[in-house]
């Protein structure tokens, strides 16, 4: 069963939007939102997506492959959050994204789940050029408490009141980097919960040209830093693309940049090595590798990093981030527009299981799609398509969503079911 219910602002009351009745609630195990010890893996008895807003004229899409599509919902840009909830009858095929158009935009985002870390990379913290403004929500009926990291292109961004920030229960919490960290270039943000999980959005307002027009885009969240990161859900088209790698570590990170094409994987001769200096966020353009045909980016340093690449044209953002393989079964709704699934692998050859549904839950197409060993592949989905199924053979794929509109590209990394997290350990008694 899924049901939806509205997060407060800074407040812990729930308004229910729905009749029925559900045992089990929220992407969290028991004994949330005490203090916390050493990490360890839960697993999860059902599953929340916070549809947060943040940019006008939001509508949330959200359903399950069991029980179809839902009535879509509206949010208004300073509507209070919107918490879709699953049980275990259906968590593992559940789904929650949404969308929003403005002026040549179109805006997409899969609704985020709790968790206790959380990176974004390609935000900005200045207000006449690129802006971002956080949303953590904290879904539980215990208070939770986060530290915030800020990394610009010249290191660790000074905001002395981003340690120990309380939410309180079902309470959020509304960030604007620009006037909290404020910073000019790219930055990088890490969120740690160090009480509870959060659920993060950031919603980003970036002016690709001139000043004033600017174009609104959710940033996603993406993959933690690691010694190996890939991107996917790149757009094909040709516009501007800039890659942005982030080094939270101590010493200088030497970057290595790999092409997983549609014949194989290559490195590109113009993103050869390249140094990111410790703390710091270095953006490299990266337009003459889009080509017209699938890819995805292989980030590789011996140091940890993470990176995303933002992609504009005419006057639309769309980006692409650090994802991880899809583990078994998943599900995703897919926004207005042409829809294709970029499907690379990153070892060895396998396939992936898609089916395509339309908004009355017909199946629209269901194929099996070969991946063969370090090379991508592309699949059109069906016109009407308001959400699909995948079924990977193996961990070794990982996928991302890229979509046309009548208002521009939206794009998403495609995640594996959320069945387990890793939460802080509680200390009996408190």
């Amino acid at each position: 069963m899924m049901r939806v219910r509205r997060s407060a602002l800074f407040s812990g009351t729930v308004v229910a939007l729905s009749i029925g009745m559900l045992t089990l609630a929220g992407t969290t195990p028991r004994e949330i939102g005490r203090p916390v010890g050493d990490p360890s893996r839960v697993q999860l008895d059902s599953r929340t997506f916070s549809c947060t807003g943040g940019i006008a004229g939001t509508r949330v899409r959200s359903g399950s492959v069991r029980a179809g599509l839902a009535a879509e919902r509206r949010l208004g840009s300073g509507a209070e959050p919107v918490d879709v909830v699953a049980d275990r009858n259906v968590a593992g095929g559940a789904f929650a994204g949404q969308q929003a158009t403005s002026g040549a935009s179109l805006a997409w985002l899969p609704c985020p789940e709790p968790a206790a870390r959380w990176w974004f990379v390609g935000a900005g913290g200045a207000e006449n050029t690129h802006d971002t403004v956080l949303t953590i929500t904290n879904p539980r009926a215990g208070e939770a408490s986060v530290d915030i990291v800020v990394y610009g292109p010249k290191g660790p961004v000074q905001a002395p009141d981003f340690r120990n920030i309380a939410i309180g229960a079902r309470g959020t919490k509304v960030i604007d980097l620009a006037k909290t960290a404020p910073a000019i270039g790219n930055l990088a943000v890490s969120i740690t919960a160090t009480r509870g999980l959060v659920a993060v959005s950031a919603a980003d307002r970036f002016a690709p040209g001139s000043l004033g027009a600017f174009a609104r885009e959710w940033l996603p969240a993406q993959s933690l830093p690691s010694t190996s990161v890939t991107l996917a859900g790149i757009p094909v088209e040709r516009g501007s693309s800039s890659l942005m790698v982030a080094n939270p570590g101590e010493v200088d990170a030497i970057v290595k940049v790999e092409v997983i094409g549609q014949t194989g994987t290559f490195v590109p001769e113009a993103l050869r090595e390249f140094i990111v200096g410790p703390g710091q966020v270095r953006t490299v353009p990266m337009a003459s590798v889009i080509d017209g045909t699938p890819l995805a980016l292989k980030v590789s340093s011996e140091q940890k990093v993470t990176a995303a690449v933002r992609s504009v044209k005419s006057g639309d953002t769309a980006f692409s981030t650090g994802v991880e393989p899809i583990r078994g079964g998943t599900a995703l709704a897919v926004p207005d527009g042409k829809a294709r699934l970029m499907l690379s692998s990153v070892r060895d050859a396998s396939s992936v299981q898609v089916a395509s549904f339309a908004a009355d839950g017909t199946v629209l197409k269901e194929v099996t799609v070969p991946v063969a060993a370090a090379t991508t592949s592309q699949v059109v989905l069906p016109a009407g398509t308001r959400y699909v199924r995948l079924l990977a053979e193996d961990p070794t794929v990982v996928g991302g969503l890229v979509v046309v509109g009548t208002r521009g590209t939206a794009t998403a990394g495609i995640g594996s079911s959320v069945r387990s997290v890793v939460l802080p350990k509680v200390t009996a008694g408190w």
